[in-house]
């Protein structure tokens, strides 16, 4: 995948596609991915400070551009604003009913996201069903309430917990223990902000089954939690992993069909499961099946 060069004015991918929407339904989204400041964390796994700012987001750059992403083509890089579609619309059609602001970081760090833009991000937002955000445990539980009431619609925050192992969390220096995930997802709960879930399908250094094993055990805490939405992520090659991204577990197309419904199944609809499938070979059929499957959270 090609990006374009970065930018401030601009988000620098805007995607548009269907997910389940945990009634037994589908949603169309579009995620707009924001252009902001770099992520502080710092986690070993993560290349995604590849598509920030080496400074501050300034004020009335997100607003600016929400409104290019909602403007913008429906499927692929971000190429600029659209010709009129004023209303915001996508290719003359009608706009989705959830909107994503991913900021490849934590939407309540005041560097990357300024909090003085919250009022013009929640009127942009408005005519949507939900608002989705990311963000870490660490930053903002002020400021998430101060934007919430901007909205009028449910706020739902995507956490990366990754993992519940403790020594793989440590070893991606995530700055995030279980108990501290599980204090974050009960203070979401206290203001009735939703929670979705970030896991990380193995780490380097493990085998197959032991990566599905504690995917698995890690999915059950984060439907504990509260978690209304979980997508599982293949820990994928050449992503920060530095000279350790050779040892990493190596799931096929096939396991992945088999797991998908494993871990559907241990949901029991309790929560949504969704396997990331940004990096695979859309061309194969196996893709296609797990797409859909995706979409209705029926395996066969």
């Amino acid at each position: 995948m090609t990006l374009p060069s970065l930018s401030a004015d601009s988000p620098y991918l805007v995607v548009r596609e269907p997910e389940p929407d945990g009634r037994g339904g589908q949603v169309e989204t579009i995620a707009i991915f924001l252009t902001a400041s770099r992520c502080p964390i710092g986690c070993s796994m993560c290349d995604l400070h590849r598509f920030t700012l080496d400074q501050p987001t300034p004020t009335g750059a997100i607003p600016l551009q929400i409104r290019r992403g909602l403007n913008a083509s429906s499927d692929g890089p971000f190429n600029g604003p659209s010709d009129g579609a004023s209303d915001g619309a996508a290719n003359g059609r009608s706009r989705p009913g959830w909107v994503k602001l991913y900021n490849s970081g934590n939407f309540f760090d005041p560097q990357s996201i300024p909090p003085a833009d919250y009022g013009q991000i929640g009127k942009l937002c408005g005519e949507f069903e939900r608002v989705i955000v990311e963000n870490h445990p660490r930053f903002g539980g002020e400021r998430l309430k101060r934007f919430q009431r901007e909205l009028r619609q449910p706020l739902e925050v995507a956490v990366g917990l990754e993992t519940v192992q403790p020594r793989w969390l440590a070893r991606m220096k995530k700055q995030l223990t279980r108990d501290q995930f599980d204090q974050y997802a009960a203070e979401l709960r206290q203001v009735g902000v939703d929670l979705r879930v970030f896991l990380i399908v193995g780490v380097p250094g493990v085998g197959v089954s032991e990566a599905m094993r504690w995917g698995q055990l890690s999915l059950r805490h984060a439907i504990r939690a509260g978690a209304r939405h979980v997508s599982m992520i293949p820990s994928r090659r050449g992503n920060g992993w530095g000279p350790a991204t050779g040892r990493l577990p190596d799931l096929s197309l096939d396991d992945w069909l088999e797991y998908q419904a494993r871990l559907i199944a241990d949901a029991d609809g309790r929560a949504a499961v969704t396997i990331d499938l940004w990096e695979m070979a859309a061309e194969d059929p196996r893709v296609d099946r797990l797409k859909q499957v995706n979409l209705t959270q029926l395996p066969d």
